[in-house]
């Protein structure tokens, strides 16, 4: 179990799910450099053959376009673990069916944590150049899928080092990583929903506390939890907060007397400020296509922040209106307001 060529595959499964399985059933059917476990010798099939070349082409293709790179990585989630353990189990030289089951169980794994970057990566790629990144991010990784392959076949023990990096560099930036990953999901999940009530369902809430409405039941108890006795919620917001680790979802409740902030944090207490509405001198909400940017900015120049998902793009401008209605300058100068 120490030879790189089912953990290369595996990996190199993790980014492109067909490819390195047709490359490795390809080459156990036509030469002598990989043997196949008696349990898949059907990989080697030619039915086996003609569905995963189609298949990789299909995928090679499909990765070429925005959006639709992000709809077939979706797709795969539970995909390319699968291939990862089906190539880690193929090319094991096991004695037991103990051992392969292992061997699964760590190739499904390395799949996983390569398909979570990968997706992350180009969901980042999509947002941020609007996809014109994402051709160059592709070929990039079809080269790279082909040279994992064939290294694990022809250089194992190289192979074998390049993911040992991999898996230490994973268990250093993985849960930033998993955090930007389920950011961008929600991200483009978000706009897709938005997208599709903009379409089928058009109507926009016409006041602030209907936002109330679009929080789910925990959301709604945690921004209750941090009122005083007597204090009303106005209005609502979901959405993330860039942070060192990676977005981190957050809350923000808007009442009469201040600007409310729960970041809600995995097995911690929620982390809780606010900013009171006298003190707000800047506060406009930014459309960044996919997204929305939320900006407060206080009088002692302390800035917060907030992605918004664009389903919450009506709700933004009503919460930044109403802000500069509660807040009560000093001098004669008015909040800023930016509106989408």
């Amino acid at each position: 179990m120490t030879s790189g060529l089912p953990w290369g595959l595996a990996l190199s499964s993790g980014v492109n799910t067909y490819l390195p399985l047709f490359i490795m059933a390809l080459f156990a059917r036509t030469t002598h450099a990989v043997h196949l476990s008696p349990r898949f010798q059907f990989l080697t099939s030619n039915q086996a053959l003609i569905i995963l070349g189609l298949l990789a082409a299909c995928e090679v293709l499909a990765q070429k376009f925005p959006v639709l790179d992000n709809v077939w990585d979706f797709l795969h989630t539970l995909v390319r673990p699968l291939a990862g353990a089906i190539a880690a189990g193929a090319t094991l030289d096991a004695n037991s069916a103990f051992e392969t089951v292992l061997a699964m169980l760590v190739g499904g794994s390395l799949a996983a944590a390569a398909h979570s970057t990968k997706s992350s990566l180009r969901l980042a790629s999509t947002s941020k150049t609007f996809g014109a990144g994402n051709l160059a991010i592709s070929l990039g990784e079809d080269a790279a899928v082909i040279m994992g392959s064939l290294l694990s076949v022809y250089a194992p023990w190289v192979m074998l080092v390049v993911v040992v990096a991999f898996v230490l560099s994973f268990i250093l930036i993985g849960p930033r990583v998993l955090r930007t990953l389920r950011f961008d999901l929600g991200v483009v999940w978000a706009w897709i929903v938005w997208l599709w009530r903009r379409i089928f369902a058009p109507g926009v809430p016409q006041k602030l506390e209907e936002s109330l409405l679009d929080l789910g039941p925990h959301a709604f108890e945690a921004l209750k939890t941090n009122l005083v006795p007597d204090e009303r919620l106005l209005g609502a917001l979901v959405g993330w907060k860039r942070a060192r680790g990676g977005p981190r979802s957050c809350l923000l409740g808007l009442t009469p007397e201040r600007v409310l902030l729960v970041e809600r944090r995995l097995f911690r207490m929620p982390k809780v400020s606010e900013m009171p509405n006298p003190d707000l001198s800047v506060a406009r909400c930014r459309n960044l296509g996919l997204f929305l940017r939320l900006e407060l900015l206080t009088r002692r120049n302390e800035a917060f922040n907030l992605i918004v998902p664009k389903t919450h793009a009506a709700s933004a401008a009503l919460v930044v209106a109403k802000i500069r209605e509660l807040a009560s300058p000093v001098s004669d100068d008015k909040p800023e307001v930016a509106r989408a």
